[in-house]
This record gives C-alpha cells, sequence and structure tokens, in this order.
C-alpha cells in the first residue's frame, strides 16, 4: 500500500512540474488560454485590444471577463479560494486592496519585471499604487484622480479671470458667486454620500491641507492637526459657510456632475470622464470649462485623491508567462495611446502628456498631467473594505453635525490600525 502511494505520488510530481514549470500550460496544439477579470472601465476598448494582442500572438488566447467594480472585489476573492475553472490569470487591482491580495499571496509580485527605465518613465501616481513593502505587484492601466472643474463664465462674471489656488478663495469665490446670483444656490455639490467616493474626497482634502493616511512606517496618522482642519473645512463648508449644498452628503459623483452640466454651480470636482460627459452637445457648458489644481492650505501641495486600478498575475495561474505579456502590452506606450484615443482615458506614461496628437485629442490633458504630479492614495490595509465601510459612517456623522471631527478620526485611526493587521 505504502509503495503505491509513493508511485501515486511521484506520478503527480511528474505531471505538475512538467505541465507547469514553464508557466505556459498549452494545449495540443501549444496554444494557451488566459483568464482576466477586469472592471468595465473602458470595457469595450480592451475588447477590441484582446483582438489586436491575439493577432500578434496567436499562440495566447484571451477570455476576458468585465464586472462592475462594486462586484469585483468579491468575485475576486472567490476565485482566490477556489480551483479549477474558478481560478484567473490575470486579475484587475484597485489600488487599496493590494495590502490584502499581497499579504494574502493572491497576486505575484513582479519587482524583477519591473526596470529602472519603466520606474521612471511612468507617471509617479500610477506606479505607486502598484507598490507595497519593498514590492511591486502589477502594471497600471490608466489614470484617474478627482479634477478640480470650474465654469470659466460663472468665474469672469463674478470678476475672477483664475480658479481658486486655495481653500480660503475658494470659500470667497464661491459666496460672491451665491451672493451674485451667479449660481442658483451653493456654488457647487460634492459626492459626500455614504460610499467609498466619500473617503476618496476626504482624501483629497487631507493631502490638500498637508496630510496623509500613514506615514512611512504604515501607521495611520491621518488623524493629525492637518487631518482635522481638512474634515473640518469640509463640514464648515456645508453647515457654516453654506458654500456646497447640503444635499451633498446624499450625492453620488454622477449627481454632482449632473448638476455642473446643466449650468447650476460653478465647480466641481471629480473623475477624468466627467470632461468629455461637460463638453458633450447636451452639455449646457460646453466650451466653458477648464481643470485646475485642486486648492490647498497652510502652504501645501495641491494634492488630489486617485483611483486607479492595475493588473496583476496570480499565482495559481499556469501561464504566468503569457498572462505578463499580456498585461505588459496592455500598458505599452502603444496601446495606451490608442486607449486614450479611443477611450478618452488618462496614460500611464509621463511623456504621452506631450504628445500632439493626444493633446489635439484632449485639451485638458496638459492640465490634468500637471494635477496628477500631486495626488494622495487611500491607505492600502489588509482589511480595507470593511474599514472604509465603518469610516464612511464616521464621516457622514461629522458632516451631519453629529460627532466632531477629531473623535471621528481619532475612532477611524483605531479602525485602521486594526484593519492593517494580517489574521
Amino acid at each position: 500500500m505504502k509503495k503505491l502511494l509513493s508511485l501515486l505520488f511521484v506520478l503527480v510530481l511528474i505531471f505538475v512540474t512538467t505541465g507547469c514549470s514553464s508557466g505556459n500550460g498549452s494545449d495540443g496544439n501549444g496554444k494557451v488560454t488566459i483568464r482576466v477579470i477586469s472592471s468595465d472601465d473602458f470595457a469595450d476598448f480592451r475588447k477590441e485590444a484582446v483582438k489586436e494582442f491575439e493577432k500578434e500572438n496567436p499562440n495566447i488566447k484571451v477570455k476576458l471577463e468585465s464586472v462592475a467594480y462594486d462586484q469585483l472585489h468579491d468575485k475576486e476573492l472567490a476565485s482566490f479560494n477556489a480551483s479549477g475553472d474558478a481560478a484567473y490569470d490575470v486579475v484587475d487591482v484597485y489600488e487599496m486592496w493590494t495590502a490584502e491580495y499581497a499579504d494574502s499571496a493572491f497576486i505575484q509580485p513582479v519587482t524583477d519585471k519591473m526596470t529602472d527605465t519603466i520606474k521612471k518613465e511612468l507617471v509617479p501616481a500610477s506606479l505607486n499604487i502598484t507598490k507595497y513593502k519593498k514590492d511591486y505587484y502589477g502594471f497600471p492601466m490608466f489614470n484617474d484622480t478627482y479634477f478640480f472643474y470650474y465654469n470659466v463664465d460663472m468665474l469672469k462674471k463674478a470678476g475672477y479671470n483664475a480658479p481658486p489656488s486655495t481653500w480660503d478663495e475658494f470659500t470667497e469665490m464661491s459666496k460672491k458667486l451665491q451672493n451674485k446670483g451667479i449660481t442658483k444656490g451653493p456654488a457647487s455639490a460634492w459626492g459626500w454620500g455614504a460610499s467609498e467616493g466619500l473617503v476618496g474626497y476626504f482624501g483629497e482634502f487631507l493631502g490638500s491641507f498637508g496630510g496623509q493616511f500613514l506615514d512611512n512606517n504604515g501607521k495611520p496618522v491621518f488623524n493629525s492637526k492637518e487631518g482635522v482642519q481638512a474634515l473640518q473645512y469640509m463640514r464648515d463648508s456645508i453647515r457654516k459657510d453654506k458654500i456646497i449644498a447640503d444635499a451633498s452628503t446624499g450625492y453620488n459623483d454622477r449627481q454632482i456632475l449632473d448638476a455642473f452640466k446643466n449650468g447650476k454651480t460653478a465647480f466641481v470636482s471629480g473623475w477624468s470622464f466627467y470632461w468629455n460627459e461637460l463638453n458633450a452637445d447636451d452639455s449646457a457648458v460646453k466650451g466653458k470649462v477648464k481643470v485646475g489644481l485642486v486648492p490647498s492650505a497652510n502652504g501645501s501641495e495641491h494634492k488630489t485623491a486617485t483611483g486607479s486600478m492595475y493588473l496583476a498575475v496570480t499565482p495559481q495561474s499556469e501561464h504566468q508567462d503569457a498572462a505578463w505579456k499580456f498585461i505588459k502590452f496592455l500598458g505599452s506606450k502603444k496601446i495606451q495611446k490608442e486607449q486614450s484615443l479611443k477611450a478618452g482615458a488618462l496614460p500611464v506614461w509621463q511623456d504621452l502628456y506631450k504628445d500632439p496628437e493626444l493633446k489635439k485629442n484632449h485639451p485638458a490633458l496638459e492640465d490634468m498631467g500637471k494635477q496628477l504630479q500631486y495626488t494622495i492614495s487611500r491607505p492600502s490595509l489588509v482589511g480595507y473594505n470593511e474599514f472604509s465601510k465603518d469610516f464612511q459612517i464616521l464621516l457622514q456623522q461629522v458632516l451631519l453635525g453629529k460627532k466632531d471631527p477629531k473623535t471621528a478620526l481619532d475612532n477611524a485611526v483605531k479602525k485602521a490600525k486594526s484593519a492593517s493587521k494580517t489574521n
């Protein structure tokens, strides 16, 4: 019996090592299939890019599955804990999930593949989202942050030729716009409903007030003086100065875009896709919008919160070489340029922001590129999703006047410390 078991073990071992040692298992014709799960961001473009990749690489077939962002995390977790057909070769990773995925060995480090040239030429904000501790875990696919849009015509009517540089100026301009009746109510509305977006918006104010989520040792420090000032400003803008719509505590990023697009507000902070929406034929502000740097306070940099994703290879993939080849293809300058031209995505390579064809196609590209030099990322914590849900509630309590900023942030830091611990 022991000899039989030993023989079976050897046969299994031979099968595993011969079938998987190259990381490129294949069918009888030497063709491999890689399974990719992706968010629905730029899904149509990615489908076309897959065809282009398969044409250039006839021995690799890509099976692409796109799902909505709010379904992606749970679906990926289920696949990591499953086997066989449930596994993916490539997964889409939101920047805050890196710690969870890396510490659980759900994704492979690719530090050895990130050359000095790549690290030098990528937009820093793009590169940084793929890093955890001392390793890199994937390749960025697009850039996105909260950008600061303003209505040029409205500001000119109020006597301003430039957007606010500081949050104090933002308050002053907003009051003047309202007092002159240029806006039919508060000068801006924000997506401060209880959702993940609210954490991002707090990050925008935190960074622009000079604060940070984590220190250099990964310790949560956003209950600092700057953090409290940032959250106090957010609350005062609604409850005291009334320059931000009170209904913002129930709005999402679509509702605030619509308000700005219909000419009801003078400012809006939102994602890169806003630009095309604001310049569409059905927009009341078409041709009247520009992108400025996010205002700042305390003499700090004009930082804004990032919201990007990257593709990573899973350890259970039997086709890791092919998977990485596909990721490199999507991240290449050629495909990044195509993605910008066809889908309006912001590229991950610095020199593409100076590309004449891209600049002509996207008039705000250069201004957006300037903002991308000043960013803050939400904290990558092992238990980020649960932390975020709790933090959203705490932030809402402050904005509704039910809790003071310092107490709320102290409580949130405790939750962040708990969420940063590995199980």
